[in-house]
């Protein structure tokens, strides 16, 4: 008789497993979800904030409980959620309504009109019209739309501001060149406090006539935000644009279209989503942001820049299955936000 009765206590444990929510849902018996979205499109399926390697539409064992659902749609670029609690047989029918509302992250886009050091034969400068850098800071709007919002499946809206400095900017010469230090900007700009803005981005011309300031890198980045005295994100562009700005910028969108969204994301996703207990990928280099090929991607890396914001790099050493931020990172705090308030989350 005791045999009988531990038979049947086992089989009510089970049934109560995909039926209560427990204290602690990670010990529950899997429960078998159902999940459509609209018109049947594909989408990737994140549980929790992490990708699961599944799609959707279609079934996944989940253990019962409160959970995040999401989906990424792969085609529209829209991430769907619910909040819920799954038991036995649940059914999730997501609609466009399931789409949150996007962070606002904001962004100061300055063009420097005159950029002023000292070369091996003299001071000298190089310069932008006002023209020009319209074209350029048409070409970083159209990086926000097409990478930084699509591919964090529009779970981060880009409102910017435009600031050009039309008195000269003196670079810094140091060992990887000459440079665009933050203070050169910060003293200019009184703007830029703590909690202002999300990104600073900062174009300027590597090259004039005789006039050149050569450096072994075309856009740099400063990785630590919340260790800056402005506490934001940090970026310089140093563009050789030649004879021809719009030729120049074409042909980097037809073929290497990465380099704004490249930088920002040491902004990121070096220390700021580490920090927040995000799982990254390792540092090649001394930088995650360098180790595309360490995870077998190519170039021009746009996959990488997608998988990486979205939370879908496959781990290769062990768990978490996937590594980088994901929607659910995006719709938390900011950089702005986390500047004001430390424990922001």
């Amino acid at each position: 008789m005791k045999y009988f009765l531990c038979i049947l206590l086992s089989a009510m444990i089970f049934f109560q497993a995909c039926k209560k929510n427990h204290a602690k849902p990670e010990a529950s018996l899997p429960c078998t979800m159902t999940i459509s979205t609209p018109g049947g499109e594909q989408g990737y399926l994140y549980i929790d904030g992490e990708y699961t390697g599944k799609s959707a539409p279609g079934t996944v064992n989940i253990p019962a409980g409160n959970h995040t659902i999401g989906v990424a749609l792969k085609t529209s670029f829209v991430y769907l959620k619910k909040e819920m609690a799954v038991s036995a047989n649940t059914a999730i029918d997501f609609s466009i309504a399931d789409k949150p509302s996007p962070k606002i992250w904001k962004a100061l886009w300055i063009g420097l009109n005159e950029t002023k050091g000292t070369t091996a034969t003299g001071e000298c400068s190089t310069h932008f019209s006002t023209v020009e850098l319209d074209t350029a800071y048409d070409f970083f709007k159209w990086s926000l739309k097409e990478h930084f919002e699509k591919y964090s499946y529009n779970t981060m809206k880009w409102e910017t501001e435009r600031r050009d400095i039309t008195t000269p900017v003196v670079l810094t010469k140091g060992s990887i060149g000459y440079t665009v230090e933050p203070p050169s900007i910060t003293t200019l700009v009184p703007q830029i406090q703590p909690g202002a803005y999300d990104c600073v981005f900062v174009f300027w011309r590597e090259r004039e006539g005789d006039c050149s300031f050569p450096g072994n890198y075309f856009g740099l980045a400063w990785t630590n935000p919340m260790v800056e005295s402005s506490k934001t994100g940090y970026v310089t562009i140093k563009f050789d644009a030649g004879l021809d700005i719009t030729g120049k910028i074409n042909n980097y969108k037809a073929n290497d279209p990465g380099v704004w969204v490249h930088e920002w994301l040491h902004t990121v996703g070096e220390n700021f989503y580490q920090s927040k207990g995000l799982s990254l990928p390792q540092k090649a280099g001394g930088f995650s942001v360098h180790a595309a090929e360490v995870y077998r991607y190519d170039f021009p890396w746009m996959n990488w820049y997608l998988d990486f914001i979205s939370g879908r790099v496959l781990n290769t050493t062990g768990d978490p299955l996937y590594l980088g931020i994901g929607p659910e990172a995006f719709l938390k705090c900011t950089v702005r936000e986390t500047a004001i308030n430390g424990n922001c989350n």
